[in-house]
């Protein structure tokens, strides 16, 4: 009887522990932690950044979509404009994370087109070979695809990151004549 009790404590404290301590998960009920969305899981701090951010995230899908024939639907994503909200969805220094295909949190610096294409290609990545392939696919590809094809302006990354671009960018030219959906699905 013991048993049970503490299977049934334990099975109620980790949802709670979850949002406690692993604090990318908020984003899965980001009301919960002072933000606001649309209809269309943008979601902000400020209700007069709204228009910004949808413009901003409607700007990356359709750039992603001419250039690239990414299809991306209507993650969640969080849009945070100061460094209290950046803490509390646990981006740390980060510009933006994707929590596989539950959604999207961009931290303040992260309000440019290729930071978010960065992490719609990850959410898509997700959506398209399942969030595990962000885990455990091939860096190279995961990473290396993000900051080519979100066409991310810095000449030089910060290694492995230069690396990574520069591996997909040759791969994907061998590649050039297989739809970018198959070929990737190949490697991962």
């Amino acid at each position: 009887m013991k048993f049970i009790k503490w299977s049934v404590v334990i099975l109620l404290a980790l949802p709670i522990s979850a949002f406690a301590f692993y604090k990318p998960i908020r984003l899965l009920i980001p009301e919960a932690f002072g933000v606001s969305c649309n209809e269309h899981n943008v979601c902000v701090e400020d209700s007069s950044q709204l228009a910004a951010a949808v413009s901003l995230l409607n700007d990356s899908k359709s750039y992603l979509e001419a250039q690239w024939g990414l299809s991306i639907g209507e993650p969640k994503i969080i849009f945070c404009s100061t460094e209290k909200c950046q803490s509390t969805f646990g981006l740390g220094k980060k510009a933006g994370f994707t929590l596989g295909s539950f959604g999207i949190t961009i931290a303040p610096r992260g309000w440019k087109q290729y930071y978010v294409a960065h992490e719609l290609i990850h959410h898509w990545q997700a959506e398209n070979f399942g969030s595990m392939a962000l885990l455990k696919g091939e860096p190279w590809l995961i990473e290396g695809m993000a900051y080519s094809l979100s066409n991310d302006p810095r000449k030089e990354l910060h290694e492995p990151f230069e690396s990574y671009r520069q591996r997909f960018n040759n791969w994907q030219h061998l590649h050039a004549g297989v739809p970018l959906q198959k070929s990737v699905g190949e490697v991962l």
